[in-house]
């Protein structure tokens, strides 16, 4: 059984399809068909059905991607850990776009001035999709908000983050709160405020970036609900007023989150170190 052909497997369960696999892999979609053609002959088994026009797991699907993703693990962890006995190794840091750009760089920084030996390679997603990516070893750590409890998870506190809203500074503006989509943590807070402070009528608005969202308020099209960090030194900052939170929680806890059996746990410890504040 190919490792090659097993990580395909994996990525047709995860991306949801032949297509998703696909792009993940970089290849052609008649590749992906191949490989998963092969690994039911060599295993003498139907590894998927179709419901519809979705791919579905057979029961020994459901049990061979179980194991699948404890090889791939033990695969990953095995290059991981010689790669640490090396002159660098790569670590790859998962985090939403505001973090990394408003509380990464410093950080990137100082790792290459002081830890050369450890090479960052960054990936953007939202908070609750971050989780997924190190729990599936896509990423080696990440930073979010608003960490859950997980029994594979370690959660070290870095940045405890004050929530504001946020409104513009010289015009009336709408009844429209502002949000990233689903998964974004500020959001999940945006909308406990929204319903705490008996606002459930205002409209919602949801857009791709943080910076959007501000430059939408400056404009008065509406507020939000955010971490002050994202505000302060942003270009819309003279153009915005920035007030404390009346309802919920008043402030985000920012984490780094890695899984407990990771081999590059000492590189993880040195980041997470760098960024607490």
């Amino acid at each position: 059984m190919e490792m090659l052909i097993l990580k395909t497997f994996k990525a047709v369960v995860d991306e949801q399809g032949i297509k998703g696999a696909a792009d993940k892999l970089n290849t052609v979609q008649s590749n992906i068909t191949n490989r998963i053609k092969k690994l039911e002959a060599e295993l003498d088994t139907k590894l998927f059905t179709l419901n519809g026009r979705k791919l579905q797991l057979t029961p020994n699907g459901q049990q061979l991607y179980d194991y699948a993703g404890q090889i791939l693990l033990l695969q990953h962890q095995a290059i991981s850990a010689i790669s640490r006995n090396k002159d660098t190794y790569e670590l790859r840091v998962g985090m939403p776009e505001t973090f990394a750009a408003v509380h990464m760089p410093l950080a990137l920084k100082q790792l290459k001035l002081n830890h050369a030996e450890i090479r960052t390679k960054i990936h953007t997603d939202t908070s609750e999709r971050l989780v997924f990516s190190v729990l599936n070893n896509k990423v080696d750590c990440a930073a979010i908000g608003n960490a859950p409890q997980h029994e594979n998870l370690v959660v070290i506190p870095i940045v405890k983050e004050e929530l504001i809203m946020v409104t513009p500074r010289d015009s009336e503006y709408d009844p429209v709160l502002l949000v990233r989509d689903e998964g974004c943590g500020y959001r999940q807070h945006a909308m406990l405020w929204r319903q705490q402070a008996g606002r459930g009528n205002d409209e919602l608005m949801i857009m791709s970036s943080a910076d959007g969202v501000l430059g939408c308020i400056a404009a008065g099209l509406g507020y939000t609900i955010i971490g002050k960090n994202m505000v302060a030194g942003s270009r819309y900052e003279k153009s915005l007023v920035m007030t404390p939170v009346s309802h919920g929680p008043k402030h985000v806890q920012l984490s780094i989150v890695y899984r407990k059996d990771s081999p590059l746990e000492s590189g993880i410890l040195t980041l997470a170190t760098l960024l607490t504040k």
